[in-house]
């Protein structure tokens, strides 16, 4: 039970729920130890799912498979106590990735610490587990993060079909707005919106294209050059109209949720840094669990 509290919650309330509820009198030293062990039991019975399970995809599988991926920092410091003063703390990236049937309730998760390979391999497997097939198309949402957009040609091929994230783009147009029509910028952006929405994206490069700053301006100070530039270097990713058309997410909100529920919730509360390796098999146990587990959650308690 420490070891579940201790997933969903910090380790001083859990310490606390456990002493006021359950009438358990652990230390919040000992729900901290109980907690990591399960998650690091946990992380070792996910990676072997996930060695064995990126292989040889069914004949059968789902029509449509969405898929997303984004990266978010946590607050990590590197084990061993200094002579004087604190450990530096440093910002380390956690990548998380998703996946689900279209029409389903709920995605699939995978998340690291690691390399983008490994984040990759996971996210073949949530899509494996999510329902692809040999013939399943995938559609994935992207940032514009050049890490996503490799790792989603590269584990998904043909079956798959990038698309840009909406509102990135849209703030990108907003920073430009201001340039490229100083008395009605709100109205400028929304023209160039409806003009996306509707497939007409040639047009709004056009808009932009005559509006660059010139190659002297630095590029902080060139926000139409670099919206320019954005959408000229994605014109493959721009088919908005047809993702409307099939009911499909042309923003990443889903991996947007999934980092608040599944990974900030804990990982990100006020005050704490955590060392690297108690990061990775929290955040592989949160994503265990939000994938609803159970069986794996309760074998990984069980095995030594």
């Amino acid at each position: 039970m420490a070891s579940w509290l201790g997933l969903g919650d910090s380790f001083e309330t859990a310490h606390r729920s456990l002493k006021e509820i359950y009438r358990f009198d652990l230390s919040q030293s000992t729900v901290r130890a109980l907690t990591l062990e399960h998650a690091e039991r946990i992380t070792r019975h996910q990676q072997r799912r996930v060695d064995q399970g990126v292989g040889r995809l069914p004949a059968k599988g789902a029509e449509r498979i969405i898929t997303q991926a984004d990266g978010s920092f946590v607050n990590t410091v590197e084990p061993g106590r200094p002579r004087r003063g604190k450990r530096p703390r440093q910002w380390k990236e956690v990548r998380l990735c998703c996946a689900l049937a279209k029409g389903a309730a709920r995605p699939v998760y995978g998340a690291s610490f690691e390399g983008v390979e490994q984040t990759g391999r996971q996210w073949a497997f949530c899509a494996k587990e999510a329902g692809r097939g040999l013939k399943s198309r995938i559609h994935t949402v992207v940032d514009g993060a050049e890490w996503i957009t490799l790792q989603a040609r590269q584990r998904f091929g043909e079956q798959g079909r990038i698309l840009l994230d909406f509102y990135h783009l849209s703030e990108s147009l907003a920073e430009a707005s201001h340039r490229c029509r100083p008395q009605a910028p709100e109205r400028w952006r929304k023209t160039q919106q409806k003009r996306l929405k509707a497939g007409r994206w040639k047009q709004v490069l056009k808009e932009l294209e005559p509006l660059r700053e010139a190659a002297s301006v630095p590029e902080e100070e060139a926000p139409v050059r670099r919206a320019w530039r954005y959408l000229s270097n994605r014109t493959d990713q721009l088919f908005y109209d047809e993702a409307i058309q099939e009911q499909l997410p042309i923003g990443s909100g889903i991996i947007e949720s999934g980092h608040k529920h599944v990974l900030q919730s804990r990982l990100k509360k006020s005050g704490i840094a955590w060392l690297p390796r108690s990061a990775e098999t929290i955040a592989q146990a949160r994503t265990v669990i939000a994938n609803e587990h159970w069986e794996l959650c309760w074998e990984s308690s069980l095995t030594a």
